[in-house]
């Protein structure tokens, strides 16, 4: 199958239709802080940034960095492996919040897979997971990146069909998903598609009426 859903102690492969339906994967996880220490998301680094205009869009950097090179001869592409982005960056499940936040930050991501102490991926951290929490970012930062991340993360393979790829992200609204080989042992994340890549394989590439 060309999905599968890991977790802790879960390995389960879903089909398309699967993939697709309501209610598959779990809201993502909310500290609530007692009334006296809440804070307005405006509190957090990436809210802030986001009201100043500061943080770019990502779909938006991805037209620009390639609109300079859509005048070369298209090719076809088809399957994740030829779009995602490689090598993919991850963090420990008892890494901090704050460090996956100077992460993203830093890389200007949205995005980070989440590895358990076995090596193999367990949940998965965005952006959205930080800025959405209704406590005040200095105690968010020095909690464990696990106790907000995203458990039971949907995957692709390195071979699944792009299309097919793209219609989860928009069924599931995700802004992307962990690639997965799991001819390894244990399964290893060699990369990341998000929205941002398929966008950029549409100026860079062929017309999608070309793909296969």
């Amino acid at each position: 199958m060309s999905f599968t859903v890991f977790g802790r102690g879960v390995s389960d492969g879903v089909t398309i239709d699967e993939a697709t339906s309501p209610g598959l994967l779990r809201p993502p996880m909310m500290v609530e802080p007692p009334p006296a220490v809440r804070e307005d998301q405006a509190g957090t680094p990436f809210a802030r940034e986001r009201e100043a205009g500061g943080r770019r869009d990502d779909s938006l950097r991805a037209y620009r960095e390639a609109a300079g090179q859509v005048n070369r001869e298209p090719s076809p592409v088809s399957v994740a492996e030829q779009i995602m982005s490689s090598p993919a960056l991850t963090i420990r499940i008892n890494d901090t919040v704050g460090r996956a936040r100077d992460l993203m930050a830093e890389r200007r991501i949205g995005l980070l897979p989440v590895m358990g102490e076995d090596g193999r991926i367990e949940a998965v951290i965005t952006r959205g997971d930080i800025t959405r929490q209704r406590i005040r970012y200095s105690d968010l930062a020095k909690m464990p990146v696990g106790a907000i991340a995203r458990f039971e993360v949907l995957t692709a393979g390195p071979q699944t069909n792009i299309r097919e790829l793209a219609r989860v992200l928009l069924e599931q609204d995700i802004r992307g998903m962990p690639i997965v080989d799991q001819a390894e042992d244990p399964p290893r994340v060699v990369g990341v598609v998000t929205r941002s890549d398929i966008l950029r394989a549409l100026i860079n590439y062929a017309p999608l009426e070309l793909w296969l």
